[in-house]
C-alpha cells in the first residue's frame, strides 16, 4: 500500500481548503492545487484498491502521482 485512510483524507481536506480559498479569496489558481489533491487522494484510492483484490495496478504508473 502507497498510502492510508489518514493520506487520503489530509488530501480531500487540503482540496477543500484550497476550493474555499479560491472562491472566498477570488485565486483561480488555487482551483488547480484542489484538483491536483483530488486526484492524488483517487490515485492512492485506487493503487490500493487493486494491491487488495490482487490486480497489478500497483505496477502501473500513476500519471499524476509518482511515488
Amino acid at each position: 500500500m502507497i498510502g492510508d485512510q489518514a493520506e487520503v483524507l489530509q488530501h480531500l481536506n487540503s482540496a477543500r481548503k484550497h476550493a474555499d480559498q479560491a472562491e472566498t479569496e477570488a485565486k483561480p489558481e488555487l482551483y488547480r492545487e484542489a484538483i491536483d489533491e483530488l486526484s492524488a487522494a483517487v490515485e492512492i484510492l485506487l493503487h490500493n484498491t487493486g494491491e487488495r483484490q490482487g490486480d497489478s495496478r500497483s505496477e502501473i504508473d500513476l500519471p499524476a502521482f509518482d511515488r
